[in-house]
Parts: structure tokens; sequence; C-alpha cells
């Protein structure tokens, strides 16, 4: 019940306080961009007439500072549902024992690709890890990069023109870089010491993250030939129309195929609003929950077929219109810190 009280200050002004809060009917955990997923969460909010109080990360915590928060909370959990923007530490807190298995029938609404062995979360939206062409600097097709290690190709500093990506310490950057290191160690810390390289020489530059990675390539005066990044950012660049296309990398044969990394869903253990919970994530796990990603400015793929995409052929079908890279993200979770100091310690003097 709602207590209203006047309170009566010193200038005699009335003042109204209404107590106590009316507490939400479910609560949402979301690292997605807050101006992407709380207007598709407002059309849950219309279609249920529920109240979600929804939670976001700040864009300097990349999706970390709920994880941590969920950790911190493990005990006497706030949230009911998260909704991540990616994948690293969903495996990490589900391996904590953060989440309860989700129901069977929302686990077979996916193929087992994108679905936990254990039933604790559902992946789908993928954004891919690309590279971004600047078409007024490298006009002939030929010159393209069709790999990520072309990233490190001289013939193009040789025209003076320079190459990006982000320091691989936070965001999609930084799960791509432990995938990479769960797989072949040796390899990727040769390439990654060879990009701060690199950089020292003055043939690449390395950004705090995506989005300032595709501002540098979108634009020809910066002399960035091309950039890795993600597809929801290359398709920023494309809107605005920069003279920019999009290669999906390592498609040739015998190389590993292009990286994606995926939403996820999961339901916090010991929640407090379960019935709501379950109708919330039904809502999101739905395939016109997918079709909205698709459509809208993040660009994300669906994991499943049958999900509508926009005709225009920007947004792709994975396993269909480009080789995904196999990845195992158990194993990419459960080494999510591994690196990381190792990873600052290359990286911070360049970020």
């Amino acid at each position: 019940m709602m207590t209203l009280v006047v309170v009566v200050g010193v200038s005699g002004m009335a003042l109204w306080l209404a107590w106590p809060p009316v507490a939400a009917d479910v609560v949402l955990y979301c690292s997605v961009d807050r101006d992407q997923s709380e207007r598709l969460v407002d059309v849950f909010r219309q279609e249920t007439a529920l109240s979600v109080d929804f939670q976001g990360d700040s864009e300097a915590d990349k999706s970390l500072g709920l994880a941590q928060r969920l950790s911190r909370e493990k005990a006497s959990p706030r949230a009911d549902v998260f909704w991540a923007n990616e994948i690293l530490n969903t495996v990490w807190l589900a391996e904590a024992d953060v989440f309860d298995p989700l129901p069977p029938d929302v686990l077979a609404l996916f193929p087992e690709r994108w679905r936990d062995p254990s039933g604790r979360w559902v992946a789908f939206g993928l954004r891919a890890r690309v590279l971004l062409v600047n078409t007024a600097l490298l006009p002939d097709k030929s010159d393209w990069p069709t790999r990520v290690s072309d990233l490190l190709d001289p013939k193009y500093a040789q025209r003076g023109l320079l190459t990006a990506m982000a320091a691989p310490l936070t965001g999609t950057t930084y799960t791509h870089a432990v995938a990479l290191l769960t797989q072949d160690e040796p390899a990727t810390m040769a390439f990654l010491e060879a990009v701060m390289v690199a950089v020292r020489e003055g043939r690449m530059k390395v950004t705090p993250g995506n989005g300032a990675a595709m501002s540098l390539a979108k634009d020809a005066t910066n002399k960035v030939a091309f950039c890795l990044t993600d597809t929801d950012d290359a398709w920023i660049a494309k809107q605005e129309g920069f003279p920019v296309e999009v290669v999906y990398p390592d498609q040739g044969a015998g190389e590993v195929g292009t990286f994606v990394i995926p939403n996820t869903l999961s339901l916090v253990k010991g929640r407090a609003h379960p019935e709501n919970a379950e109708r919330l994530l039904r809502w999101l796990a739905s395939p016109a929950h997918e079709a909205r990603l698709a459509a809208g400015p993040s660009a994300q793929m669906p994991v499943r077929e049958g999900v509508a995409i926009p005709a225009d052929g920007h947004v792709k079908r994975p396993g269909i219109d480009f080789r995904v890279a196999v990845s195992d993200w158990l194993s990419v979770g459960r080494n999510r810190d591994r690196w990381l100091d190792k990873l600052t310690r290359l990286f911070r003097p360049a970020n």
C-alpha cells in the first residue's frame, strides 16, 4: 500500500512524498546498448502491461559491470533475467552457478550450436568480426584484405596507408582474442605482439573500441585503408554514406571462418519474480524478437533460418552467406581472465 506524506519545509512549502516506491513486476539486467534494447523492451511493456525495471551497463563497462554485479548479488539476487550483448561473461556466470536451467521448450527453439549443453543460456542475434574497407583508398577490389592477419600486411604501409583495430581489452575485441587464445595461444600472442610492433612503427592504429576504429576507417582523410570491427559498427558507417564495404574474413580454403559473437539470455537463480521472468524470457527468446534485432540499427544476424531479415541483404545468414568460425564457448568463458593481465601490459600503452 502506498502512503502519502506531507512535509512542510522551512519556507512553508508543502512537499508531497510518495512512499514506498512501486516495485517492478520483473527486473532485467541488460548489457545491450540502451538505445537499441530498451525500445524493444518497451514493446514488451506495451504488450503485457508489466512494469520492467531495466538495468543497463554503462559504455565504459562494456558489459563487464552487470556481470560483476550479478556475481556479487548471487546470494541475494536482484535481477530476474539477464540479456547480454556477448557470451564470454554469460558462460563465466553460468559456471559460477548464477543461472537456472531454462525451460526445455525454450531451449528447443534454438539450434544445438547456439545453446548451452547444460541448458543455462541460449544464444541469438549475432554480430560478426569483419574488415571495414575504405573504397576511396582501396578502389581496386584485388587490393582488399581477405583475412584478419592482413592487418599486418606491409603493402598498405608501402602505399602510405594504415590499418586499425581496437585494443583487445574490453568488449567483443577481448572476447575475440580470448577465443583465439584458447584455440592457439602461441600463434595468437605472436599476432598480437606483431600488432604492437606495427603500432610502434607507425603502420597501425590501436583504438579504445570498435566504434573508434570504424571512425578512422570510414574517413579517407585518416589514411586508414581498413579496420577490424563489428558488423553493427560497420553498418553505421555504411548508413552514413561513407565509401566503405564489408569483408567477412578468413573464408578461403583451410581458413578458420569469420568469428561471431551472440547475444545471450539467462534466468537468474533465486529470482524474485519467477512467473514474470519466464514471460519476459519467452518474449526475448522468440523469433519475432530476433527479427526485430535484425531489422534494427545493430543489424544482428539471426541464428534461426526461419527468422525474417531485411530484404536489402545487409543482414547476412551465418552458415549460409559466410562460413562461421567454430568456437568452444565453454572454454572461452572458463578462460575469461586467463590472459587479461598479459594483454593489458601489452596494449595499455597504446590505449
